[in-house]
């Protein structure tokens, strides 16, 4: 094997199938071999228009993700708004480079899909930040000059290249795989891969 191998979630903090299937991604890794890449990809991106959340799709995909979700033993809150995400990327980004990239990850998702914040709000991301001991200064400085922003507009502009239409999507040993899948596609999906790498 000449490194180990990728697996690349597409994900954005405002879809709770993103947060899911990450959820369950974490729990095969180990016993499947494989380094996870998270590759963030916004739903819907500014100046577009915002999501409705009372929009029937959105609805329909929120109660599949609900369901699921009471399966794998997590709470989720319907919020009352779907955001721009860009902003919550761009604190991801400078977490990383301030060395605290999981606690700031995982914290945009319950904030957001638990505790039903509006992390499109540059003033909710910098109190998240400052939870977690970024500096608040730093960082509203780093959001309100979109220190970030061509590194999250560069990522998504990659998913766009490799056929990622919206999150969550999969990208595993030149295959694609989009939405939510259950267990045994996903399991085929990641086994069939390891069949064409050998």
């Amino acid at each position: 094997m000449n490194g180990p191998r990728v697996l690349r979630l597409y994900y954005d903090y405002v879809d709770p199938a993103s947060y899911l299937l990450e959820h369950r991604l974490r729990g095969l890794k180990n016993a499947m071999g494989f380094s996870l890449a998270l590759e963030p990809f916004e739903l819907s991106s500014p100046p577009s228009v915002l999501l409705d959340p009372g929009e029937d799709g959105w609805t329909r995909h929120w109660e599949a993700m609900e369901e699921a979700s009471r399966g794998l033993g997590i709470d989720l809150r319907r919020p009352w708004i779907v955001p721009w995400s860009r902003k919550a990327h761009e604190l991801a980004l400078h977490a990383r480079k301030e060395g605290c990239f999981q606690e700031i990850h995982n914290t945009l998702y319950r904030a957001y899909l638990s505790e039903s914040l509006d992390i499109g709000r540059v003033d909710v991301l910098v109190d998240l930040a400052r939870q977690h001991g970024l500096d608040p200064m730093d960082t509203k400085t780093a959001l309100d000059v979109d220190l970030h922003r061509e590194s999250v507009l560069k990522k998504r502009q990659d998913g766009l290249d490799a056929g990622i239409t919206r999150p969550p999507a999969l990208l595993w040993q030149g295959r694609k795989m989009d939405g939510y899948p259950d267990d045994r596609t996903l399991g085929e999906f990641l086994t069939l891969g390891e069949r064409q790498e050998t």
